[in-house]
């Protein structure tokens, strides 16, 4: 697996997050060719601030790239926003935001990625579910839940186009990692959800970041279609 990224094209999503900036560092350090986006600035190499739920974004960042590279090895499908409105507060707009920035950012990075992909005869895309799309919101919004629980479907519709073509895609489902998305609910609230968790403790950020650099990899060659569960076993599928 160390040498299955040299000089690869590796785009990721949501780099300015804490699982984000992770997968990014890990990328670099197995000396892939990064590109990082974020709608929140940071000074990372090869780092571009954008709305990746926006499709003139989407076009101009991926064009961009691809003029520069020719191909594109890895696509990862981390930008997501996780409100925890309580269902009855949750107005039409926060919905349809929530929906944009979560599936129809996937949407359109995938469907932009995965042609160039097939074009090449190689390529592989992870996206973020969530156990959230799983089992329902704990600690978040219907509206999370709702487009986590699309995104697993819209893999297997991109698993299946790519499939024929050499390209991979599947997603992971995180369930309830240590990042600041989750000790924002507050020490109470984590408490509670740790009780909840067979394995009695929050993930950590790299027990995510590994199973994503797997499924990236040559060693999951014969795997697509599939999400990745990633939760302590608080669900068992």
């Amino acid at each position: 697996m160390d040498h299955d990224f040299v000089d690869k094209t590796v785009l990721i999503t949501g780099a300015a997050g804490d699982i984000g900036r992770s997968l990014c560092q890990r990328f670099l350090a197995l000396q892939a060719n990064v590109y990082q986006t974020d709608i929140r600035e940071t000074a990372a190499p090869n780092f571009t601030s954008g709305d990746v739920s926006d499709p003139d974004f989407v076009k101009a960042w991926i064009n961009g790239i691809l003029s520069q590279t020719d191909r594109i090895d890895v696509l990862l499908n981390v930008a997501g926003i996780c409100p925890r409105t309580p269902l009855a507060n949750v107005e039409a707009e926060e919905w349809d935001q929530v929906l944009r920035v979560n599936l129809r950012s996937t949407f359109l990075l995938s469907q932009m990625a995965i042609a160039s992909m097939i074009t090449q005869k190689s390529g592989a895309i992870v996206n973020f579910a969530s156990l959230a799309g799983q089992v329902g919101g704990i600690a978040v919004g219907a509206h999370y839940s709702a487009s986590k629980a699309a995104i697993g479907a819209l893999t297997k519709s991109l698993a299946r186009t790519g499939a024929p073509h050499g390209v991979r895609v599947n997603a992971v489902a995180p369930g309830i990692i240590d990042t600041s998305m989750t000790t924002d609910a507050g020490p109470e609230k984590v408490n509670q959800l740790i009780q909840s968790i067979p394995m009695a403790r929050l993930g950590g950020i790299d027990e995510v970041v590994q199973p994503i650099v797997f499924l990236a990899s040559s060693q999951a060659s014969y795997i697509t279609g599939t999400t990745l569960d990633i939760n302590g076993g608080i669900y068992m599928n």
